[in-house]
């Protein structure tokens, strides 16, 4: 009777540790399956995640994707415009208010109508030597455009100098010649000819022709 109490007894606790050891590992399992779920809900490490479960890492890249879509801009989100002038690399930063034609936009919406843009630009921004620009950065707080200016293009005017006891117009870089007017700094008056050493700008032929004929005999 003694015996048949030991056995039974035996295999009740053998029974109780297959329990507990089953319940241990349910409990691990639940508790790695917490931590996927925390990853993919904050993606702050998608390949942290990926190593612990490659499905649930394409699943929370999908997921975050589908928000970034969502995200659009308001009335208060801040427009940020990084100018560079190829010219001399110089670079100057404006912050303001965003455009009303780019509020409530999603990302790919906002650089579609920036590249509209770019391929139609203002008067006023062909006089300041625009070329091209792009999104740098995006979210519903703050956009960031990158903005090309090349206002090298944008210098017009010519100089009229004397060189080598002749009147001569020149472009913009005082450089290049344009023509030989064919007067002669002798026959001009003396506040001209003082002119003509450091080079007398003009905005245009017209004014430049205007010059010739008032000195011309």
């Amino acid at each position: 009777m003694e015996k048949r109490y030991k056995i039974g007894l035996f295999f009740v606790l053998l029974l109780i540790s297959v329990l507990v050891v089953v319940l241990l590992y349910r409990r691990s399992n639940m508790d790695k399956l917490s931590e996927k779920n925390n990853l993919a809900k904050q993606h702050l490490n998608i390949d942290e995640l990926s190593q612990i479960d490659p499905q649930m890492s394409k699943t929370a890249e999908e997921l975050y994707q589908v928000q970034k879509m969502n995200v659009q801009t308001t009335s208060d989100t801040v427009c940020i415009y990084e100018n560079i002038d190829k010219k001399d690399g110089s670079v100057f930063m404006e912050e303001g208010k965003i455009p009303v034609k780019y509020i409530g936009l999603n990302r790919e919406e906002l650089e579609k109508m920036l590249a509209a843009d770019s391929l139609a630009p203002t008067l006023e921004e062909k006089q300041k030597g625009f070329k091209s620009q792009h999104l740098e950065l995006f979210s519903a707080d703050k956009i960031k455009v990158l903005r090309i200016y090349d206002t090298t293009q944008g210098e017009s005017g010519f100089y009229i100098m004397e060189v080598d006891g002749e009147v001569c117009v020149f472009e913009y870089d005082k450089k290049t010649l344009y023509f030989k007017t064919g007067l002669h700094p002798e026959n001009l008056p003396v506040e001209v000819r003082l002119e003509l050493q450091e080079g007398k700008f003009m905005d245009n032929e017209l004014q430049v022709y205007h010059f010739i004929e008032s000195y011309s005999s």
